[in-house]
């Protein structure tokens, strides 16, 4: 449980980012390339990845 609140509190300073590379991607014309929409999105989930690796 404190693990969980620790990861939580540690990344809420990425939660601005993460809502505006979704609203990014699901707004952005179609004729954009996929890797380009998605790419605010997979950073966001990179770095998310890489904080529950180190809290491991």
């Amino acid at each position: 449980m404190l693990d969980k609140k620790r990861y939580v509190e540690s990344t809420m300073w990425l939660r601005p980012f993460t809502r505006w590379a979704t609203r990014f991607a699901m707004n952005s014309p179609q004729w954009l390339p996929e890797r380009i929409r998605n790419a605010p999105l997979k950073l966001s989930a990179r770095i998310l990845r890489k904080y529950h690796q180190k809290m491991r």
